[in-house]
């Protein structure tokens, strides 16, 4: 059996993500520069702010800090089931953690309703998933 040399072989790509990777066991990712240095961190970002723990679970899902701000106002300012369902159908069109499966789960909109204290009737599981979905079947009727 004859020994096989290995070759190293370097390819530059400027710009963009790629990986090419034929038949690799490895992978080694590089960064240079000092761009990356002044990045933070979510949870860096997160400790200026003070949050509630009801916001700490929903940044679980929304890793942006800005995002996260806005959804909060939002979500504080609702005072019906059906402005709460437009606020979630917001935050799965927008890319955030949050998606179409997730958005009628009951341990979702528990983590939702005492972000949403303005909601006075119509607070039940139940009945916000059905605006949820009757918002979610509304949108998409309007984007066709």
């Amino acid at each position: 059996m004859e020994k096989k040399d290995k070759t190293n072989t370097t390819i530059n790509i400027y710009g963009g993500t790629q990986q090419i990777l034929p038949n690799a066991t490895q992978a080694v990712q590089n960064f240079y520069g000092e761009d990356f240095s002044r990045d933070t961190t979510r949870e860096e970002a997160l400790g200026g702010l003070t949050l509630s723990p009801d916001a700490k679970r929903l940044s679980a899902y929304i890793n942006n800090v800005e995002e996260l701000t806005v959804y909060l106002t939002r979500l504080s300012g609702c005072v019906t089931a059906e402005e709460l369902a437009l606020v979630v159908v917001s935050m799965v069109e927008s890319g955030t953690g949050i998606n179409k499966e997730m958005m009628v789960k009951e341990r979702f909109i528990k983590l939702l309703l005492p972000l949403a204290p303005g909601i006075t009737s119509g607070r039940s599981i139940d009945n916000i998933r059905a605006r949820i979905n009757d918002a979610w079947a509304r949108r998409a009727k309007k984007r066709t």
